[in-house]
Parts: structure tokens; sequence; C-alpha cells
């Protein structure tokens, strides 16, 4: 069943990670690592020898753990397959999936759908998508739910020429955000000037928006 291939999977993850750690405390390594470290990962070590994840206590864990590369740290989504009459109530492997991992980001997707979007121009895109019923595509929830959980955010910068979307942390400051765009931004920052989208694309432009009290 999916819930057996998923804890198949979680072993594995586990394994890989034991592999990791035994190696960084093997002799001739473990004395390249400070006190501090070898303890965190003694306790690592311990947690996955009982099959258990890894898991992060503090900043200090999460820096030296991302370091090395474990696996069982990395936030992750279960992402279900199923046919287009099961798309939006699941049916019965995924609703075994949401027990046994409730704390789990799990989508559901019909990678069938998927593949005959993909092929369609926009308007033929859009008709399709409302006569199956379907409000967003799976790439789309998969990009949202997966911003979700790195915990980030989109701003969109906008000019006669293009848009560009640029990646932040969520509640990352103006300045910050301006930052990502050019050092530069951050160093001279004055004020930033602000819409929303659905602002943005019922005015039209920056200028209508701020005509109408939006900026």
């Amino acid at each position: 069943s999916p819930v057996d291939d998923l804890e198949t999977i979680k072993t594995e993850i586990i394994l890989a990670d034991l592999d990791i750690i035994q190696k960084k405390l093997e002799k001739g390594r473990k004395k390249l690592l400070n006190e501090k470290d070898i303890k965190i990962l003694e306790e690592k070590l311990k947690q996955l020898e009982l099959g258990e994840e890894a898991t992060i206590n503090d900043v200090i864990d999460e820096k030296l753990l991302n370091s090395i590369g474990l696996l069982s740290i990395k936030p992750k989504i279960i992402v279900c397959n199923v046919d287009e009459e099961n798309l939006s109530k699941g049916n019965n492997y995924t609703k075994e999936i949401l027990n046994k991992y409730p704390s789990e980001k799990i989508i559901n997707i019909c990678a069938d759908i998927e593949d005959q979007l993909s092929g369609l121009e926009k308007d033929e895109k859009e008709t399709f998508m409302k006569d199956i019923g379907l409000n967003k595509t799976g790439i789309n929830k998969l990009i949202k739910e997966g911003y979700d959980l790195l915990k980030l955010d989109t701003f969109f910068t906008s000019g006669p020429e293009e848009s560009r979307a640029w990646t932040i942390k969520k509640n990352t400051t103006a300045p910050k955000a301006a930052g990502v765009i050019h050092t530069d931004f951050e160093k001279n920052f004055i004020r930033a000037e602000a819409v929303t989208c659905e602002d943005f694309i019922k005015y039209g432009s920056a200028d209508k928006c701020k005509e109408n009290g939006k900026l």
C-alpha cells in the first residue's frame, strides 16, 4: 500500500542519515568537531537508531545538521496521484495516508489531468479546468504548499516593460526585501510603495492604483 511505500522511504532516509552521522563520528573525523557538535550528533544518532527522524531543537542544531546534509530534517510534502473522479475528495488510499500522517502536508493531484493541461494554451486551459470543476492546477497547489512549508513569500516589481517575482522569507521587512533585488536598494532604502496584486490587476498600473487610493 502507499503507506508501506512511504514507511520504506522513511526507513531509507533514516539509514542514509545514520551513515552520514556515523562517518562524522569516526575516530579520524571526530577530532575535527568541537564538543558541542559531537554532543548534538550523538543525540541525533540515538534518535535515528530508534527508527525516528532527527529533530531540530534550535538554530545551532539546524545550522550543523543542514551543513552535513541530513535528509530527515528536510521539510516534506506527500503528493498523492489520484484519478480525476477522486481528485477533490480523495480515495481510500489518500484517507489511509491522512490517518497515518496527520501532521504532514498532503496534496492530491491527477497526473493525467496535469499532462493534458500542459499541452493547452491559456484560454483552452481555463475552459478545460472550468469544465471539470478544477480551480487550481496540481503544480500550482504544489508550489503554494511548498512556499508555505519553506516559510517563503513572493513580492513583485512591475514596470512598463516587465514584471518580476522575487522570493523572500515570510515577514521580511521592506528594506531586506529590497536587498534581494540589489544590495544598494537596502543600503539606500527610503520607503516602499506597495499595492496588492488584486488591486494592481484591477486598475492596470501603479499610477491608477495611486489615483484610486490603493497605493
